[in-house]
C-alpha cells in the first residue's frame, strides 16, 4: 500500500517539473482542451484525428529533414519547390509506362541530388543557406513547370495511389510513412555518429572542425536528407491528389519550418530534436484543424501561423540568452 502511494506521490512531484521544462507539451495539452471544448467534442473523434494526421503527414515528413538542416544552423527553402519537381517527375514517368519502381527511385534521387547541390553551393561556394536554397527553389520550380508547360499530369496508376489513399489496420499509409521517417530521423540524430556530428557542427562549426569532424560532409548529408524527405512527401501528396502538379502545396515549406521552430529547434543551430519537431507538427495541425472547425478564413489562418512563428522564435532566442 505504501509503495503504491509513494509511486503516486513521485508522479505528482514530477509532473510540474516536466511541464515547466516542456512548454510545447503545455501548449499541446491546452490545445487539446480548447479544441475539444470549442468543437463540442468533434476534435477528439477518431475520424477527425485520423484525417488531421493524414492531412499533415507531408508537412511532418518535410519537417524531419528540415530539422537536421536547422540543427546545422542552416535552412532549406527549396523543399516546397523540390516537392513540385519530384511530383512532376514521378507522375510523368508513371503515366508514360515506366511502372512504379523506377518513378519512385528517380524521384528519391532527384530529391537527394537537389539537396546535395544546395549543400555543395553552401559548403564549397560559401553561399548563405538562405540564398543557396532560395536559388535551388527557383530552379526546381522552373524545371517542374517546364516538364509539361505548367499543366498537371493525370492518370496515375493504381499502384502509385496506394501511398496517399490506402490504409493498413485502419491507419493511413501516409501516416505510417510519416511515423517511419520520424523514427529514422530520431535514430539518426540521437543514436549515430553522424547525429553527434550534426549537433557539434551546428553548435560551433570551428570547434567541430578542429575536433576532426568533416564539416562539409555533415552538411552535404544533411541537405541531401532534407531533399529526400521532400521527395518522400512529394510522392505521398502526388498519390493523395491523383496527379502530378507543378504547384502542389506551395505553402508547405513555411509549415515545415514552423513545425521545427515550434518544436524547439534553434535557428542558431546545435539545439533541438526530431521528436520535438514531430510534436510541433502535431501542434500546427491542431491549430489549423481548430481554425477549420471554427470556419476561419484560410488566408487569416496563414497570418496566424506566421505570427506564431515570430512569437516562438522570439521566445526561443530569449531562452537561449538566459541559459
Amino acid at each position: 500500500m505504501n509503495n503504491s502511494s509513494d509511486v503516486r506521490e513521485s508522479i505528482k512531484s514530477k509532473v510540474p517539473s516536466v511541464l515547466a521544462t516542456n512548454p510545447r507539451l503545455v501548449m499541446f495539452l491546452v490545445l487539446v482542451v480548447v479544441s475539444t471544448v470549442l468543437s463540442r467534442g468533434v476534435f477528439l473523434s477518431p475520424s477527425n484525428i485520423h484525417n488531421m494526421l493524414r492531412q499533415y503527414s507531408t508537412i511532418g515528413i518535410m519537417a524531419v529533414g528540415q530539422t537536421v538542416v536547422i540543427l546545422l544552423a542552416g535552412v532549406d527553402l527549396s523543399q516546397g519547390s523540390m516537392m513540385a519537381l519530384v511530383s512532376m517527375v514521378v507522375a510523368y514517368l508513371n503515366v508514360n509506362g515506366f511502372g512504379i519502381v523506377l518513378p519512385l527511385v528517380v524521384g528519391l534521387l532527384v530529391g537527394a541530388l537537389g539537396g546535395l547541390f544546395s549543400g555543395t553551393i553552401i559548403t564549397k561556394g560559401k553561399v548563405p543557406p538562405f540564398i543557396a536554397t532560395l536559388a535551388m527553389a527557383s530552379i526546381c520550380r522552373g524545371l517542374a513547370t517546364l516538364i509539361t508547360q505548367s499543366r498537371p499530369i493525370y492518370g496515375l496508376s493504381k499502384e502509385l495511389l496506394v501511398f496517399g489513399r490506402d490504409t493498413i489496420g485502419g491507419i493511413g499509409i501516409q501516416v505510417i510513412i510519416w511515423a517511419s521517417v520520424g523514427l529514422l530521423g530520431i535514430f539518426m540524430i540521437t543514436r549515430t555518429v553522424y547525429g553527434r556530428g550534426v549537433y557539434a557542427v551546428g553548435g560551433n562549426e570551428k570547434s567541430a572542425h578542429l575536433s576532426g569532424i568533416n564539416v562539409q560532409k555533415v552538411k552535404l548529408l544533411g541537405y541531401a536528407f532534407s531533399g529526400i524527405c521532400a521527395a518522400i512527401a512529394a510522392i505521398v501528396i502526388t498519390s493523395r491528389m491523383d496527379m502530378g502538379g507543378p504547384y502542389v502545396n506551395a505553402n508547405d515549406n513555411v509549415q515545415s519550418i514552423a513545425s521545427v521552430v515550434i518544436g524547439g529547434t534553434s535557428f542558431a543551430g546545435g539545439r533541438g530534436s526530431v521528436s520535438g519537431t514531430i510534436l510541433g507538427t502535431v501542434i500546427i495541425a491542431m491549430i489549423n484543424n481548430l481554425m477549420n472547425l471554427m470556419l476561419i478564413n484560410p488566408y487569416i489562418q496563414q497570418g496566424i501561423i506566421g505570427a506564431i512563428i515570430v512569437v516562438t522564435v522570439t521566445l526561443n532566442q530569449r531562452k537561449a540568452r538566459t541559459e
